[in-house]
């Protein structure tokens, strides 16, 4: 009997399965080609940290954070390292954005710490925000470790015009510093 019981059970649950419609999630049928953010999520995170640096070099720098943050969330094995991250503060900076790439500076500054141009860049980013004490701070991380005379003295400089509450990044200068 208790075979029976055993058999009966089981088949009632067969059946019961059986009869349940078996639906996708509704997330699995709304990728569509139409949408280009749903799209987006099917591609590798070094695809979007790509295509997120093409965006930063155009100056296009809000869709570019949008794409470095998708790309680090997707990110299964941190492709999204210090140097990329510096580079979305270095040029979100120069093309007037500093206050928006301010957090990747930080990841870029945690992820490398005794990086000297990572350091620079992050100090641009804060002078250009108004954070002087953080960006001399920075700054003098490079002038004390930096090899290359010429952007010593001129981070130099920099440190003492912020000391003395001057804002040393005229529009002249940030263009210069472009190719720097």
């Amino acid at each position: 009997m208790t075979v029976k019981l055993g058999t009966v059970l089981a088949s009632s649950c067969l059946l019961w399965l059986g009869a349940m419609e078996v639906r996708p999630p509704v997330a699995a049928m709304e990728v569509t080609e139409s949408h280009p953010m749903r799209l987006s999520r099917r591609r590798r995170a070094s695809e979007l940290l790509e295509e997120g640096e093409r965006h930063i070099m155009r100056g296009e720098v809000l869709e570019a954070v949008a794409l470095y943050n998708e790309a680090d969330a997707l990110s299964l094995h941190g492709e999204v390292g210090a140097q990329s991250w510096n580079l979305l503060c270095w040029y979100g900076s120069l093309w007037g954005e500093a206050e928006a790439v301010l957090e990747a500076c930080d990841r870029a500054v945690e992820l490398a710490p005794d990086n000297i141009e990572i350091r620079d860049s992050r100090g641009l980013a804060r002078a250009l925000v108004g954070d002087f004490e953080g960006a001399i701070a920075d700054f003098r991380v490079f002038v004390e470790q930096t090899d290359h005379e010429g952007r010593r003295f001129q981070r130099q400089n920099w440190i003492e015009m912020l000391e003395a509450d001057e804002n040393p990044f005229t529009p002249s200068v940030l263009r210069m510093l472009f190719i720097d």
